[in-house]
C-alpha cells in the first residue's frame, strides 16, 4: 500500500481511501501564484507612476483661474505678481499671457503688483510680457499693493494707467549689485584658498569673493549696473512720457528713492490713487467694457497633472532649496516694514 494511503475501517461494505500530498506543494503554488500577482501589481504601479511623473514634467494644465466677481461673458484678467522677482516668477508670467492672448473673452488685464523687485533679467521679460499685450490691443491696467519697488515699478512702466494704494511704497528706480568678500575670515581661520586661471583669461577671476577686489573690480560691475541703469531709466521715460513730459524730471527721480503714493502721483509716477476694485474699474472703461458688467477672474499659477490628480497646487519642484529663492526670501526678511502696529 503506499504511504501516502490511509485505509479507513469498511462500512457498508465499502473502503474509502484517502489521498494526501505534502504540505510543500501547496506552498509552493501559493508562493509562485504571489510573487506572479505582485509582479503584475508591481509592473502596472511602475507604468501609471511613469505615467504620471512624465506627464506632470512634460506638461503644464491651463492657469487656475479664482473667480473674484461673477459677470457676463467679458473677461477682466488679473495677473499677480508678488514677493520677488525672479526667473520662476517670469516664466509663470509668461504662461498666464499666453493664456490671455489665446482666450477671446478676456478684453483687459490687471497686473497686481506687490514686490520689492528683483533680478533685471526677470523684470525685463515680465516688461516684455506687459507690452506683448499691450501690442495685441488688450489694455493693461498696473494695480499697486503695499509695495511695488524697483522691479516691481520696472515691469509696471509698460502698462497703460498705474492705480497705487493710499499706503503704497514704490519708486526705487536703480540698480544694486551686494556681494560677500571672504578674504579677512579666512586670514583669520588659517585657510588660503587657490584659484588657477587659464594664461589667456585672466579675467576669470573678476569679483572672485576669495580675495580683495581691485579698482578694477569694482569699476567692472559699476559699469555693468549703469548698463541695466540706463535700460531702466529709458523704460520709465518710454513708459510715463505722457505723465512727466520733462525727460530731465525722470532723471531726478530715478536715483534710488522711494515715494509713498501721495508723492509718486505729484511726481507723475501714478496716475491714480486707489484699490484693486478701482484698477478694475479703470481696466473696463480702457477696455470700452460696461462698468460693473465682467467677469473678473485671479490668474493663478498652472498645475501639473499630477497636482490635478492628487488635488494639490505645490511650488515649483525644491523651491526651499533653489538658490535664487533664498536670496529672495533673505532680501525680503531685510526690508523694513512700516506697520499699524500697537506694542
Amino acid at each position: 500500500m503506499d504511504q501516502h494511503q490511509n485505509p479507513l475501517p469498511a462500512q457498508s461494505g465499502q473502503i474509502l481511501h484517502v489521498v494526501s500530498r505534502p504540505a510543500g506543494v501547496s506552498q509552493a503554488i501559493g508562493f509562485v501564484v504571489g510573487i506572479f500577482l505582485f509582479g503584475v501589481v508591481f509592473a502596472t504601479g511602475l507604468a501609471v507612476g511613469a505615467v504620471i511623473v512624465a506627464a506632470s514634467t512634460m506638461f503644464e494644465t491651463g492657469a487656475y483661474q479664482e473667480v473674484y466677481r461673477d459677470g457676463d461673458a467679458t473677461t477682466v484678467a488679473i495677473i499677480p505678481v508678488e514677493g520677488v522677482i525672479d526667473t520662476h516668477r517670469a516664466h509663470v508670467v509668461r504662461t498666464l499671457v499666453d493664456q490671455v492672448l489665446g482666450d477671446r473673452r478676456t478684453k483687459a488685464v490687471i497686473l497686481r503688483v506687490d514686490s520689492p523687485g528683483g533680478g533685471i533679467a526677470a523684470s525685463d521679460q515680465i516688461w516684455y510680457q506687459v507690452k506683448r499685450m499691450r501690442d495685441a490691443g488688450i489694455p493693461v491696467i498696473a494695480s499697486f499693493g503695499g509695495l511695488a519697488a524697483s522691479g516691481g515699478y520696472y515691469i509696471s512702466c509698460a502698462t497703460d494707467h498705474i492705480v497705487a494704494e493710499p499706503t503704497c511704497i514704490t519708486g526705487s528706480i536703480g540698480v544694486i549689485a551686494q556681494a560677500f568678500i571672504f578674504k579677512n575670515l579666512l586670514d583669520k581661520v588659517g585657510i588660503e584658498p587657490v584659484t588657477l586661471l587659464a594664461t589667456d583669461s585672466p579675467e576669470k577671476d573678476l569679483g572672485n569673493p576669495l580675495r580683495a577686489w581691485t579698482d578694477k573690480d569694482r569699476q567692472t560691475y559699476i559699469d555693468m549696473l549703469d548698463a541695466a541703469y540706463d535700460i531702466f531709466n529709458g523704460r520709465v521715460k518710454e513708459g510715463r512720457k505722457e505723465a512727466i513730459e520733462d525727460a530731465a524730471r525722470i532723471d531726478e527721480l530715478a536715483d534710488g528713492s522711494i515715494f509713498t503714493a501721495a508723492e509718486a502721483l505729484d511726481n507723475g509716477l501714478v496716475d491714480t490713487i486707489g484699490y484693486l476694485d478701482d484698477a478694475i474699474a479703470q481696466a473696463e472703461r480702457s477696455a470700452g467694457l460696461p462698468a460693473g458688467r465682467s467677469t473678473v477672474v485671479i490668474l493663478r499659477e498652472p498645475s501639473s497633472p499630477l497636482d490635478e490628480l492628487l488635488g494639490t497646487r505645490t511650488q515649483r519642484p525644491g523651491a526651499i532649496f533653489d538658490a535664487e529663492r533664498l536670496r529672495g526670501v533673505v532680501n525680503d526678511l531685510s526690508l523694513p516694514r512700516v506697520m499699524y502696529l500697537m506694542r
